[in-house]
């Protein structure tokens, strides 16, 4: 019979890291154990309320929804109007957390979750910042707000309020290295 490992330990090896979500694969390399018996951890960690249950095949060992947010699906970032938040500039508190990813879009309601899908040539301008024990990956205020024009998700008063908030230098080549659809209304409303 293998050796049984503690779910306390589990749980502090997996805070000690860092990170905070993790698939059945990512637990399995963290605790050096086969993805079957990782699983098998993961029902008992819940079981035991050390970790929440996300969906299938993913938990998370704290209860920050930015946390779980940034960590959830990889590769993603924070960012939009969740972004200018997290920032300190936006001030209404939207319903849900809202980032973006090269893969398709997806909802996770029970969460308060969305991703949003940009192309791939536009998945930069984010940083790891720390988040309790944690931490998140969050787009720049001006890569929040060049994400928000190219996906329609913010208003036009919103965008000019805040253009005068951020790094002209940054804007200006984050919108030069935007290509194809969107670029000219980028320009026209970011520049």
């Amino acid at each position: 019979k293998m050796k049984e490992l503690n779910l306390y330990a589990i749980r502090d090896m997996a805070l000690k890291s860092r990170r905070a979500v993790y698939s059945s694969q990512q637990l399995a390399n963290l605790i050096s154990k086969k993805k079957s018996v990782a699983s098998v951890y993961m029902v008992r960690l819940v079981k035991k309320g050390l970790a929440r249950r996300l969906f299938a095949g993913r938990i998370s060992f704290v209860d920050d929804d930015w946390v779980i947010a940034g960590q959830m699906l990889e590769p993603s970032y924070i960012s939009l109007y969740s972004a200018l938040l997290f920032h300190g500039l936006a001030n209404q508190v939207p319903k849900g957390i809202e980032c973006v990813a090269p893969g398709k879009s997806r909802r996770y309601a029970d969460l308060g979750i969305a991703y949003h899908r940009i192309p791939p040539s536009l998945f930069f301008g984010y940083a790891k910042e720390r988040k309790g024990e944690s931490y998140v990956l969050v787009a720049e205020p001006e890569k929040a707000l060049l994400d928000g024009v190219y996906l329609n998700e913010l208003p036009k008063t919103l965008v000019q309020e805040l253009k005068g908030k951020m790094d002209a230098k940054k804007m200006k080549e984050f919108v030069s290295r935007a290509r194809g659809r969107g670029r000219k209304k980028l320009e026209a409303w970011l520049l």
